[in-house]
């Protein structure tokens, strides 16, 4: 189905991270004060050394010893034989797919299949616009409010989805086609809006005319086979193609025209030297290319290669996209959670529940889950006898396994789907971090703590287990919760499962000021999973910045690593100096540049100019995120920082108040513009605008350790204490606070006081180089 949501801000490569750490510096005072916030731009850049490259298509030529990133289009299309010729041969696979989702995932119109939702005509209400639905002999015509604002009658080119709900596609210019917003019910013979009560409008990025759904970038790859988006930078233009329509047999199992010929030429001949078998990862990857929520890198996937050679995956991390247990949130398919649950772990994988050729499960309700939690099931998998485990009564709903275990979340209005992260139902997890649970998902009636009180009578101490302490750990990160560092840092020491050692690293980026945690996050650039090494080279991604640390040393043999995921992820952390003619550096120019028709493409592309220094390149390129989707308060964000270091404070300010308009909120714009504030040398809209942010979130450390610099400097020194005390109490392990009340402390000559808060500091950072000083000093 068309992926219409926001794209996410550069999921991959990360986005630069203002405000995770001290971005820029004021002077407190004279003397002894150490503690400084801004000393020229607010937002740090890296020391300009690097190669200048082009804005257009950043392209260099590449080695000729290079590995191909993508195969060429016309050799990889001429190894496909198409579906008809596997029928003779395979005729009861042909026929179950055939009529499977998968089969009918994109096709022409048809008659017999759509007629019914055009003739006769009907008009469908959406938001505050009206649209009908027609056929003009036999050609289906969607009349509705479109390009350039005008309300016009547009052809159906195509249909994809076939249930429980089918879309439809019209041309559009520059080689697109369209997801019309106006969607079809087949079981209910009836019109909706995908959107849901949205009214979106032509102009926006979600708006069926926008980008957020053209086909060639948010469809045609899922629904048909080898697609190659072939998106043109330079002119803004399209040139799909495929190898075939839909989901073929071939999307599964790969070019198979030698297959064919070597069987015509070698009838009921043993072996087959053209013959592929498949893995189970194989095959579990090949359905992950379409069933996960990710970020292109080649725009190429085939059946056999690694799914980390083509993706980076959406998970858990900062963003709201899945909730900290796993649990999906967002449109996040099945993949990233599946990949989460012990039940992957344990080497369940998607063909031992599903038919591969209908998709349908292989049997139906709790028969499924008991071929394996039986007394010698699946290899340590736990015998389960349903009516001790369920605690409902036999032919209830909430006997059903996939009801408490694999609960529904329904997308584009009438798509339910079960999340495959095979989770235990935890009310204390909703009652403390919200996160939703399967009793209160069925019980509506009653609430959180009603489901607490019965889950704590049925299953006692057993729900102290390690899920629940993990999610909690991951909760508190994601709030930013410093009580949750440490146990981060175990977890990636443990035998946790690779998938929640790369959620700790994404979460532990906000504390790579710690020794413990760089040294664990540099361990796991050796783990054997490429999900792990990759996320941990984004996690130090930030310390690459003057790299105090040398970890620049650590990250730069994964230059050559053997997955290209990892590859990318290194050359982007490294993007200020890395050599575009390189492996990874033509690997990243590839993932560039497929991802340029989006505005999140766009975003990568200036901040990728942004790091080499080159300045009005990378406005250039966030200007065209900010037109394509101005309704993304990041992409706002962005050009504020990039306005910033061009010496255009006052741009940098309109950039960061639209964002705040658009996200009133969010703190962390509100921290930001306090600082550019700063920057023009108004230290009341400072003040004030620091003081906002903690207004929306009380736990921003970082503005409340600015506010207490900015309300020292204003002579407000019992203000600023307090502020310090406050944000303090928020990080009570960031020594940056306590060092600033001492210096405060000591500026005002009250000595018993600038100790205790140095003790304090040292306590959580002991070998801060500043706070020992201001203690020698003191101690004199």
């Amino acid at each position: 189905m068309s992926k219409s949501k926001r794209p996410l801000p550069s999921p991959t490569p990360a986005t630069v991270r203002a405000g995770r750490t001290s971005l820029g510096q004021w002077v407190v005072g004279g003397g002894i004060a150490a503690a400084t916030l801004f000393a020229g731009a607010w937002w740090a850049t890296r020391t300009p050394s690097y190669t200048r490259v082009a804005t257009s298509a950043t392209h260099v030529e590449a080695s000729p010893k290079l590995q191909p990133i993508v195969e060429d289009e016309a050799t990889a299309h001429a190894g496909y034989a198409g579906d008809q010729s596997c029928r003779a041969c395979h005729a009861a696979a042909f026929e179950k797919w055939s009529a499977s989702h998968h089969g009918l995932a994109e096709r022409a119109p048809q008659a017999a299949l759509d007629r019914a939702a055009f003739v006769p005509s009907q008009t469908i209400k959406h938001g505050s616009q009206e649209s009908t639905a027609w056929a003009d002999a036999f050609v289906l015509k969607l009349t509705t409010l479109g390009f350039d604002n005008r309300i016009e009658p547009y052809k159906i080119e195509r249909v994809i989805g076939h249930e429980p709900l089918r879309q439809f596609l019209v041309a559009g210019t520059g080689g697109r086609l369209h997801t019309l917003e106006a969607t079809w019910d087949p079981a209910k013979k009836e019109w909706f809006n995908v959107f849901g009560d949205e009214d979106r409008k032509p102009g926006e990025w979600g708006h069926w005319t926008g980008r957020g759904m053209v086909w060639n970038t948010q469809c045609a790859s899922c629904h048909n086979t080898r697609v190659f988006k072939n998106y043109d930078v330079k002119t803004d233009t399209f040139h799909t193609s495929m190898a075939q329509m839909t989901v073929s047999c071939e999307a599964c199992h790969g070019p198979m025209k030698p297959h064919v010929q070597w069987q015509a030429q070698h009838p009921n001949t043993k072996p087959d030297p053209t013959a592929v078998k498949l893995s189970r990862d194989a095959m579990r990857d090949t359905c992950a290319m379409c069933h996960a929520r990710r970020t292109e890198l080649t725009g190429d996937f085939k059946p056999g290669d690694a799914f980390f050679d083509h993706f980076q995956l959406a998970m858990v991390d900062h963003s709201d996209v899945f909730y900290p247990d796993g649990q999906v949130r967002d449109e996040d398919y099945e993949y990233t959670a599946f990949l989460g649950s012990r039940m992957h772990h344990a080497g369940v994988r998607c063909v031992d529940c599903h038919e591969p050729h209908t998709g349908k499960r292989l049997l139906q309700g709790n028969d499924l889950c008991m071929r394996c939690h039986t007394a010698g099931g699946y290899p340590n998998s736990p015998p389960i006898i349903p009516a001790a485990h369920t605690f409902h009564q036999p032919q209830s709903t909430g006997s059903q396994c996939v009801n408490c275990h694999m609960p529904q979340t329904v997308y584009m209005q009438r798509h339910p789907r079960h999340d495959h992260g095979f989770t235990i139902p935890d009310p204390l997890l909703t009652k403390q971090f919200g996160i939703p649970n399967a009793c209160n998902r069925c019980h509506t009636d009653k609430d959180v703590d009603w489901a607490l009180k019965a889950v704590e009578a049925t299953h006692g101490p057993k729900m102290e287990r390690r899920t629940r302490s993990r999610t909690t750990l991951m909760a508190k990160a994601k709030l930013g919760d410093h009580d949750a560092r440490d146990g981060l840092v175990a977890l990636l020491k443990s035998d946790e499962t690779p998938y929640w050692k790369a959620a700790a690293c994404n979460l532990l980026d906000q504390w790579t000021g710690s020794d413990e945690v760089r040294a664990a996050l540099q361990t796991q650039l050796q783990h054997t999973d490429p999900l792990v090494r990759s996320a941990a080279v984004r996690a130090l991604e930030p310390l690459m910045e003057g790299d105090p640390y040398r970890v620049r040393n650590s990250v730069e043999p994964l230059l050559a690593d053997a997955s290209r995921s990892v590859r990318i992820a290194a050359a982007w952390a490294l993007r200020d100096r890395v050599d575009m003619a390189s492996q990874a550096g033509m690997e990243l120019q590839h993932m560039l540049e497929i991802n340029a028709d989006q505005p999140s493409g766009r975003m990568q592309r200036g901040q990728f100019h942004y790091a080499r220094g080159e300045i009005p390149y990378a406005i250039a390129e966030m200007k065209k995120a900010v037109e394509w989707d101005a309704g993304s308060p990041p992409f706002h964000r962005d050009l504020a920082m990039m306005h910033s270091l061009a010496g255009d404070p006052a741009s940098a300010i309109k950039a960061l108040l639209e964002a705040i308009r658009l996200a009133p909120n969010d703190a962390e714009y509100r921290y930001l513009i306090g600082l550019a504030w700063h920057e023009m040398g108004d230290v009341d809209k400072t003040i004030e605008a620091l003081r906002d942010a903690v207004r929306v979130e009380p736990r921003h450390t970082r503005a409340w350790y600015n506010l207490g610099l900015a309300l020292n400097a204003k002579q407000q020194p019992d203000a600023a204490l307090d502020a310090l005390r406050q944000g303090e109490a928020t990080a009570p392990r960031d020594a940056s606070l306590p060092y600033a009340a001492a210096t405060i402390h000591a500026q005002a000559g009250r000595k018993k006081e600038a100790l205790e808060a140095l003790y304090r500091a040292l306590n959580a950072q002991p070998n801060m180089p500043e706070a020992l000083e201001l203690r020698a000093q003191l101690s004199r």
